[in-house]
């Protein structure tokens, strides 16, 4: 599967990750499923064991915390996979 997915309230069309009950924007309990597939790395963190972590901005506006591979570094362009249930973030071409 490529991308990640997001929930979006049917009321008031706020994307939210990971899926919850309620929106936290307006209490509906409607929801669709859309496929968060980019974004771009805002902070980007390496763990004293080597594991590298980012915060992404999907372009459907959830901000994610993610696996980074490929040199993810704040600011690049990334596409967004799941990996064994995780978020992964790598560069895009």
């Amino acid at each position: 599967m490529t991308g990640l997915p997001v929930q979006v309230c049917q009321t008031c069309g706020q994307a939210v990750f990971p899926a919850r009950a309620l929106c936290p924007r307006c209490g509906g309990r409607a929801w669709r499923t859309e496929t968060a597939t980019a974004g771009v790395a805002e902070q980007v963190t390496t763990h004293r064991r080597g594991g590298v972590i980012a915060s992404v901005a999907t372009d459907l506006g959830p901000v994610v915390v993610a696996r980074a591979e490929d040199a993810v570094g704040p600011g690049a362009r990334v596409v967004l996979d799941i990996d064994g249930g995780a978020p992964v973030a790598r560069v895009s071409a």
